[in-house]
């Protein structure tokens, strides 16, 4: 595959988006081709930055929130209502939590005011923490199992796709300069990247880590602006682009398909997405219109 070289260097703290981010969480009915996003709730209420959310379990959202001026992990319980701090790190903030597959602790990457950048293991629900990977300046991550992890590592072009054991705390470079989105496909052996094209547009592949060559396919390209993506299901990604909701479908057209916009909501632009493993809950973080803080 031939790709870009893309000359930034970036890092979770230079490259989130808009700190004025709310999350948001819907019901979402799919039923064959008709899929229905309805009765959405703004569940963090928070001036400042609210990102990254990531389903802990079918009814738990852990994400990146503001408190204290700083970044800690908080989850939220959809049965209850009710939200707690996972860390209260003083000298540091937390971006992109996800919980540890086989486990019922959360990673996340930590920025020290030090400047230092390292990805930790939180305790579920204490909060203890050490560090999972200590040689290695992570921006963002995806568990592929319990062992396997992938990771994409800042270098100093942009960032590299890693694949880590950590039973054996072995790692290897599989891929330069790519996007900050990665994610497993569910039921299946595969993990899906993106990367930036000569078009300055993000390009979506398929990464089979099954076979010894760990052979890399395209498949779509997002559109223009969109750097995130979750899998709905094994055949079908989707995205937010502005206040809409966009499916592609693999077994369909082949193109990109509005399904519904969320603007009555009052948000002006869909930064993150993320499904839960039932496929009844969506999480967006999306940035809020000024007169809604009011």
């Amino acid at each position: 595959m031939k790709y870009l070289l893309v000359f930034l260097l970036i890092s979770p703290l230079c490259a989130q988006d808009n700190m004025n981010n709310e999350i948001f969480l819907f019901n979402i009915s799919v039923q064959n081709d008709s899929i229905d996003i309805k009765q959405g709730i703004n569940i963090s209420k928070n001036r400042g930055y609210d990102n990254q959310p990531f389903f802990y379990s079918p009814d738990t959202l852990v994400y990146s929130g503001t408190q204290n001026n700083q970044t800690d992990i908080a989850a939220y319980s959809i049965v209850n209502s009710n939200q707690f701090w996972l860390s209260k790190t003083g000298m540091g903030s937390e971006y992109s939590p996800q919980r540890i597959p086989a486990s019922r602790d959360v990673a996340a990457v930590r920025l020290d005011s030090t400047g230092l950048q390292l990805l930790y293991r939180y305790k579920y629900p204490t909060g203890e923490s050490e560090v999972l990977l200590p040689d290695l300046k992570v921006g963002y991550f995806f568990f592929y199992d319990k062992t396997t992890l992938i990771t994409a590592v800042l270098s100093g072009t942009g960032m590299d796709l890693v694949i880590n054991d950590l039973n054996s705390a072995s790692s290897e470079i599989l891929i330069k300069n790519i996007g900050r989105s990665i994610h497993k496909v569910p039921h299946s052996n595969y993990m899906s990247y993106n990367i930036r094209n000569e078009q300055n547009d993000m390009d979506l592949y398929l990464l089979d880590l099954k076979t010894e060559e760990r052979e890399s396919f395209f498949l779509c390209t997002l559109p223009a602006g969109v750097q995130d993506y979750a899998w709905l299901d094994q055949n079908r990604i989707i995205i937010g682009k502005g206040t809409e909701i966009l499916i592609y479908d693999m077994l369909g057209e082949s193109e990109w398909q509005t399904i519904t916009d969320l603007a009555e909501y009052g948000f002006k632009n869909i930064t993150r997405i993320a499904v839960n493993d039932t496929g009844n809950k969506i999480a967006l973080a999306a940035e809020i219109n000024e007169a809604e803080n009011d």
